[in-house]
């Protein structure tokens, strides 16, 4: 087969340009693997280094709790850390299916805000819930679960961003689709970043996610599970005043 010139040009370019994408995916998942042995090897390390420290003979009661509650904190980071990694590699897959059941949207609500609040509190974070639905509408026919993991990890990076003022979340009906919201007064997100924040081996901010801790995974999953449930995510934010992260649910 013989080619014009200008379809050898647009071949050439068709090559270089899946050439390029092919090194940026290499590239990215290179950073990803490394961002992941550190985010793993910290806690491991905190984990492992007060363990030794609590074999001293002369500790006190007060200091054996305090190395104790470390190593908690630790243990429960890497779970969350591995937690993430082997959800996100089944979204990969394609191994996560839907389990739809009636659902009640204030219950979940009510449950989320619970385990949040005292962790927004520590920080002198202020957590609000605003419930919009009318009675006929808090009960959908969806996966609670997935929204459970969805609004989880949201308000886990709100708490993760904001040191002072606010985090209000909820939801109200759409037409055919549930908004569900969450609004904090953070550090907010650089127009750049907002292009790429939710996907695959991207991160906020490599510097940010090591700061405020975190592999970076829990918007990937988010997006995954929202397009799973027939819906859409997307944030709206200015830098240094804070986020709002939307998402939406069908309901048919």
């Amino acid at each position: 087969m013989q080619y014009t010139i200008d379809e050898k040009e647009k071949v050439q370019a068709a090559l270089i340009s899946a050439k390029e994408k092919a090194e940026e995916s290499d590239r990215l998942k290179s950073a990803f693997l490394a961002n992941m042995s550190h985010e793993i090897r910290t806690p491991m390390n905190g984990i492992l280094g007060f363990t030794e420290l609590l074999k001293e003979a002369d500790l006190t009661g007060e200091e054996q709790q305090k190395y104790i509650s470390t190593i908690e904190k630790n243990g429960e980071r890497l779970l969350s850390i591995i937690t993430n990694i082997v959800v996100y590699s089944q979204l990969e897959s394609g191994a996560v299916k839907t389990n739809l059941s009636s659902t009640n949207t204030n219950e979940l609500f009510n449950s989320v805000a619970s385990f949040f609040k005292p962790l927004a509190e520590q920080k002198g974070v202020q957590l609000s819930c605003t419930k919009r639905l009318m009675a006929n509408e808090e009960i959908i026919n969806s996966d609670k679960e997935k929204i459970n993991v969805i609004l989880s990890n949201l308000l886990k990076n709100a708490v993760n961003f904001t040191s002072s003022g606010s985090i209000e979340f909820g939801c109200e009906k759409k037409s055919e689709f549930l908004e569900f919201f969450v609004n904090d007064t953070g550090i907010g997100i650089t127009e750049k970043q907002k292009q790429i924040i939710f996907n695959r081996f991207r991160q906020e901010s490599q510097e940010l996610t090591r700061t405020h801790q975190g592999a970076g995974l829990g918007l990937s999953i988010a997006k995954g599970y929202v397009e799973m449930l027939g819906g859409k995510i997307w944030v709206e934010s200015e830098q240094g005043k804070g986020s709002t992260f939307y998402f939406t649910i069908s309901t048919l």
